[in-house]
């Protein structure tokens, strides 16, 4: 495989591992642009968000990141990364420009509760209350389930303890629209209860 700093240049998410679990232990949204990245890295016990940035080159079916760390890359396609780390395979999506909220603003989420739908038969009540987050009324994980959200290269993203990180794409009339990636992309709406 013939790898070009080309074919990986634009913004990816960790969506899965090849592990027990395939549920990291830490969310990843990571920008590749012409030899340079950056990456917002949200991980889990202890709570931990971190920003980095810095150069990246492909050679030899690997990648370097500021000349030092090296993680094997498996496959690269039009949508999808796949890099390995010791025994464990990430695979990363790649987010389409489309996805970016041009109104972040209008977006507020602290101190307010809304109804979910996952698409699945069931709706949730989710409510975003001192960083913390709230679902049907219950803490869930006990009183640790945090959540922070950020802005990434034009994505509104949300990351949250224990979750997928959700890309917040915008609002429609009184819908607000995010998207989370994990084997298949998840639509998710949230309207305020």
């Amino acid at each position: 495989m013939a790898c070009s700093n080309q074919k990986i240049d634009g913004t990816w998410v960790l969506s899965y591992t090849d592990s027990e679990s395939s549920f990291p232990i830490f969310s990843e949204i990571i920008t590749f642009d012409n030899g340079f990245y950056e990456s917002d890295n949200f991980s889990f016990g202890p709570l931990h968000y971190e920003k980095s940035n810095g150069t990246y080159k492909l050679e030899n079916q690997k990648l370097i990141f500021n000349d030092t760390t090296k993680l094997s890359v498996l496959a690269i396609t039009n949508d999808s990364l796949i890099t390995r780390h010791e025994n464990i395979s990430y695979i990363l999506k790649k987010l389409n420009d489309t996805l970016k909220n041009k109104e972040p603003n209008k977006i507020k989420l602290e101190g307010l509760t809304f109804d979910a739908d996952y698409g699945g038969p069931q709706i949730s009540t989710i409510t975003f209350q001192s960083g913390r987050v709230l679902f049907d009324s219950q803490l869930v994980m006990g009183s640790s389930n945090k959540f922070m959200r950020t802005n990434h290269n034009g994505f509104d993203i949300l990351f949250q303890e224990f979750a997928l990180p959700r890309i917040i794409k915008g609002i429609d009339r009184d819908t607000i629209m995010l998207y989370a990636f994990h084997k298949k992309v998840i639509k998710i709406k949230m309207w305020k209860k």
